[in-house]
């Protein structure tokens, strides 16, 4: 056993100590690449969900009111809503880029589409709710509130990685 310890010891005596300093040295770079990536991805998502809750915070998570010419408003809020977008997908991982990608346009396209009128009309009660409130109506589109709903709890999710 001894013989193997001054194997090693003399080993280290004659070697250049620079390339341990060296992979030492790339250790500690990449440790602080590391954390300053982890705290670059926190701020992105704190950022994104800042942004929704501000932005939003008439409709998302609870309807405190639905403001005339939802068209107008929802559009006018997306391009801050964007930028925060780009910056998060940065940090998404690969396998959930397209889930992501998705989310965002289909959230992008409720919010280009959505009209008073549609609203008008989802809040209406048809003839047929008259006649058996048990049964829904096949016909009926689906709760913009509900949709709108729906669509920000997806893009949600993904800040939670």
């Amino acid at each position: 056993m001894d013989e193997n310890i001054n194997q090693i010891t003399g080993y280290f005596e004659t070697v250049p100590l620079w390339p341990f300093v060296l992979f030492g040295f790339l250790g500690l770079v990449a440790v602080f690449v590391e954390i300053l990536n982890r705290k670059r991805r926190a701020n992105a998502i704190d950022n994104f969900r800042y942004t929704i809750e501000t932005q939003l915070e008439l409709l998302y998570p609870t309807h405190k009111g639905w403001p005339r010419n939802i068209n107008t408003y929802l559009c006018s809020r997306l391009p801050e809503m964007q930028q925060n977008f780009e910056v998060l997908r940065v940090f998404i991982p690969q396998d959930r880029l397209l889930s992501y990608n998705t989310d965002w346009n289909n959230f992008c396209d409720f919010c280009r589409n959505i009209t008073d009128e549609k609203c008008a009309v989802a809040e209406q009660p048809s003839a047929s709710d008259h006649a058996a409130p048990t049964k829904q109506s096949t016909n009926k589109e689906p709760d913009p509130k509900e949709t709108f709903h729906r669509l920000v709890s997806n893009l949600l999710k993904h800040t939670n990685l």
